[in-house]
């Protein structure tokens, strides 16, 4: 029994993938790529005791694809079809807590019945209801790794246990918040750049000042004639400034130019005001 042990401890090391070397695997250059980026990230995650499941968008939780158009959840992530089906009932993944903190975590967490678990305390994640947690999430405990993409995307990976049962992550999530998180922000992010469609993109446009001023409050839902009051300039102004702004975006009204103002980062959360110097 000793010597067996003594095997068992020799050949753990060998399924630990460096984080240097695991970021390198799952680059993604090109398409023909991801499929074994995919593959990698798998290994490195199964090395842990994990099982891991991606996207690169959570606004439509689409699957993530090969260069052939197969899905990696049921491809290289080793998935079946009836364990993916709760998680493409897409209005029961909308009411997920797991899909609900990635949208507003910066940082990997873990969640069971009993909490939300970070390394550090994040007041959004609290507003983050667990009551119903047994009823809509289709596992008993999992690790939320989120990816915040250019363009205000955001993709994530959920990584759960091999055993089902399995309620407390802790160790896991320690090991996975070090070396897999990194490689699945590669991984992710790569995916994307390979993948993005173009069409849908804001143009690189360089607001004024005061184009982000007059933005920030039609956000704030103000009309123009509030808009000039505020600023202390005219209704014509204000009109000519958001106009300017609608065709630098590339934006067909007021409520696309707002949205892809967002997407550049102009403006950021509804609390931020920006103020005019000089």
């Amino acid at each position: 029994m000793p010597l067996a042990t003594n095997v068992l401890e020799l050949r753990r090391p060998q399924r630990h993938i460096a984080p240097a070397r695991l970021e390198d695997a799952v680059r993604i250059r090109d398409r023909r790529d991801i499929h074994g980026a995919a593959l990698a990230l798998e290994e490195a995650a199964r090395g842990i005791g994990l099982r891991i499941l991606a996207w690169h968008d959570l606004a439509t939780l689409e699957p993530m694809v090969d260069a052939d158009g197969q899905p990696l959840d049921c491809g290289a992530f080793g998935w079946d079809e009836a364990e993916l089906a709760a998680w493409r009932n897409f209005d029961r993944a909308l009411r997920s807590p797991l899909l609900r903190a990635a949208r507003i975590a910066g940082e990997p967490v873990w969640i069971n019945r009993h909490g939300i678990h970070a390394s550090l305390r994040d007041r959004a994640l609290e507003q983050v209801a667990l009551e119903d947690f047994d009823d809509v999430s289709p596992v008993a405990a999992a690790i939320v790794v989120p990816v915040h993409l250019p363009f205000g995307q955001i993709g994530a990976a959920i990584l759960v246990s091999s055993d089902p049962a399995r309620t407390s992550l802790a160790a896991e999530f320690a090991r996975a918040e070090e070396a897999l998180a990194p490689a699945i922000a590669r991984f992710v992010s790569g995916y994307v750049a390979v993948s993005r469609d173009e069409r849908y993109l804001p143009a690189d446009s360089l607001l004024t000042s005061r184009e982000i001023e007059c933005l920030s409050w039609v956000a704030h839902g103000k009309t123009d004639f509030e808009i000039s009051i505020i600023l202390g300039c005219s209704h014509a102004g204000v009109r000519y400034h958001v106009t300017r702004a609608c065709t630098k975006l590339g934006a067909v009204n007021r409520a696309q130019s707002v949205f892809r103002a967002c997407q550049l980062g102009y403006l950021g959360p509804a609390a931020a005001r920006p103020t005019r110097q000089g």
